[in-house]
């Protein structure tokens, strides 16, 4: 008997001890993380099955049924695999999997080192071209080399954490509204739809796995989570038509709904969040604390520039305000940065170019918008500076713009009482000379950094603030996501160029804008922009591309693009449904912008207008200073005005 016991506790023992060790029935992360594994063959074995068909292509016209089958079952199966695979290596993907298919230069090389387009929005784009067959050869190495490097990655290990799953299936969410349902990612197919209700598949498979910890962490969220996913689904399903998408209803009724209480459970549930693992400056611009994608948490703004975010203080905005307002900063103390970015329009000045110092002509390019123009990874039009600080010394000391230095500036400054009691106050925290070309870059970085909100009409009835919005606006906005294919250049919230869903890196455009879009036969506008921006990226691509802005409180910026040339919004939007300069007769090898016409008719194009004007938001941003400090020994500046004389 004794021997029995004994022999049942060594049994019980070896039981534990192996479900101790191979608990993966029992845990989500193990299953996911298997389930992942598993995802990434299935990718591979698509592209192989892609790789034999091409093969077998010869020159039937016909060939291309056949690989645009194979080829969306090989996109169906990265969709599967991209939620996860994305999070845990974001570089990866884009670098080898599924990058934007134009030319871009290596960001960690000293020289012009091209990146030349690869991956599945190229394969995207040949097989549902024009000219598959002529185009066998470079499809044949585009697959290749997908499928080396897929088949090397699949050695690679990664640890997968509960926290990993919910903070991928957020990401993913934005990814998928901003990247996915606007066809940003599948430039030839339109794949968009089915794309999506693929990724919420997936991830409503590896969410039912935390069902039983999300019920009791909180029922009822964990049960709204989970009827308004399978809602999501059902939805596109049933509304599959690209062009008539509702995707201001699919953000208000699911996408920012899941957004929400996503967070509310992992947060409940105890499991540690991203802000808890990783240092404070590794963290990305994109808030994972946020809980809408149109909130004014959902970016942070620190993670464009260079002031330290313990230094943003009432004050020191106070003072950058003063700063910005006061023209003691030109060499002749007659101009302010509020000469070209007026508050009354959105803070430009409504001409063409921007007027020169001593009304010498005028400055090289049209005075882009202050608000909300901290959101992005490049600064000016041809994105030669990487940070607000160093744009704003620029413009110090430009000849056509204040024709001065910092040295001249601080000199000044030191003469003013009040200009010293400021900065002392303002810098407190600062361990250098209070009035200093640091201090005064910082000041007016904060002041036009707090230039910024999501507070249009639009934002408001996103977020669910108002309950009606226009009909036109919807429409507009529809459009705008959909057809028009202005969200994949105009990403949201933003609606500039920083890229989702991390939103760490900005783009530019070539769109071929003319000289003077109203004569007869326009001519292309000189201005090589970004090509001559940085010495680096001087290549053919860059020739005539400019970062893309954005269009929140595009009804006060006219006119339009980098020179002006353009006086309202329904004009641009006819260059663009024409097909951007190619439209018109300026023929670009590198545009970026369809060539084929947009085929927007009147009201579509009015109701873009109606959405566009529906962003409208300056408020608690447009007041100036009643009164600016005084000096004691060079008294003549005391009579200067707020803002400038021009």
């Amino acid at each position: 008997m004794k021997k029995l016991s004994v022999l049942f506790v060594v049994m019980i023992v070896i039981f534990a001890a192996t479900t101790a060790f191979d608990d993966t029935a029992k845990n989500p992360v193990k299953q996911i993380q298997e389930r992942q594994k598993v995802r990434l063959k299935n990718f591979i074995s698509a592209i192989t099955d892609l790789k034999s068909t091409l093969n077998a292509v010869g020159s039937d016209t016909n060939a291309g049924i056949a690989m645009k089958a194979k080829f969306l079952n090989a996109r169906a199966a990265f969709k599967e695999w991209e939620y996860l695979g994305e999070y845990l290596d974001p570089q990866f993907v884009k670098d080898n999997i599924n990058g934007s298919p134009l030319p871009k230069i290596e960001r960690n090389t000293f020289g012009a080192t091209v990146a030349e387009p690869k991956g599945m929005q190229v394969i995207d784009d040949i097989i549902f071209g024009d000219d598959l067959i002529g185009n066998k050869d470079e499809l044949g190495k585009q697959i290749n080399r997908l499928l080396s490097v897929l088949q090397e990655y699949n050695n690679q290990q990664f640890a997968i954490y509960d926290r990993t799953v919910f903070e991928a299936y957020r990401m993913e969410l934005i990814r998928l509204y901003t990247l996915g349902l606007t066809g940003f990612d599948v430039p030839g197919s339109g794949n968009s739809v089915k794309d999506a209700i693929t990724v919420l598949e997936v991830m409503k498979h590896d969410m039912l796995l935390y069902q039983t910890l999300f019920e009791k962490t909180d029922k009822n969220i964990a049960q709204r989570l989970y009827k308004n996913h399978a809602d999501c689904i059902s939805y596109l399903k049933s509304h599959d038509d690209f062009d008539k998408l509702d995707r201001l209803y699919i953000l208000t009724q699911y996408i920012n709904p899941l957004f929400a209480d996503m967070l509310l459970l992992h947060r409940a549930s105890g499991v540690e969040m991203l802000h808890e693992v990783t240092q404070r400056h590794l963290l990305p611009p994109f808030n994972h604390m946020a809980d809408n994608l149109f909130s004014n948490e959902f970016l942070s703004p620190f993670k464009y520039i260079g002031l330290p975010e313990d230094f943003y203080t009432p004050a020191l905005v106070d003072l950058g305000k003063t700063l910005f307002y006061d023209p003691v900063l030109s060499s002749k103390n007659n101009r302010s940065c509020a000469s070209c970015h007026n508050p009354s329009k959105a803070f430009t000045d409504g001409k063409e170019k921007s007027i020169a110092l001593d009304f010498d002509g005028t400055v090289d390019r049209n005075a882009p918008t202050l608000i909300n123009c901290v959101y992005t990874e490049r600064f000016f039009h041809d994105m030669r500076v990487e940070a607000l600080e160093d744009q704003i010394e620029h413009v110090l000391t430009n000849r056509k713009e204040f024709d001065t230095d910092m040295l001249a500036i601080i000199s000044k400054l030191k003469d003013s009482k009040e200009y010293n009691e400021l900065f002392g106050k303002a810098m407190i925290n600062y361990q250098g000379e209070k009035i200093s070309s640091q201090s005064i870059m910082f000041a007016l970085s904060a002041y036009v950094t707090s230039l910024r909100g999501f507070n249009s009409v639009f934002d408001k009835y996103v977020r669910g603030e108002v309950k009606t919005i226009d009909p036109a606006v919807r429409r507009g906005y529809n459009l705008f996501m959909g057809k028009a294919v202005c969200g994949t250049c105009h990403f949201a919230p933003v609606f500039n160029g920083t890229v989702p869903p991390k939103y760490e890196e900005s783009e530019s455009e070539v769109l071929g804008v003319p000289e003077n879009p109203y004569i007869k036969q326009p001519i292309l506008d000189k201005d090589l922009g970004r090509a001559k921006g940085r010495l680096k990226e001087n290549v053919p691509f860059y020739e005539y591309s400019f970062k893309t802005p954005t269009v929140r409180n595009i009804a006060l910026t006219a006119p339009y693009m980098h020179n002006g040339s353009y006086k309202t919004l329904e004009d641009i939007l006819d260059f663009y449904n024409k097909g951007g300069g190619d439209g018109i007769g300026i023929k670009l090898e590198h545009q970026t912008l369809p060539f084929d016409s947009l085929s927007l008719n009147k009201q579509e194009m009015a109701d873009i207008v109606k959405f566009m004007k529906a962003l409208t938001d300056t408020s608690g941003m447009t007041s100036m200073p009643k009164s600016l400090p005084k000096f004691q020994k060079q008294t003549a500046l005391n009579a200067r005005k707020v803002g400038g004389d021009y």
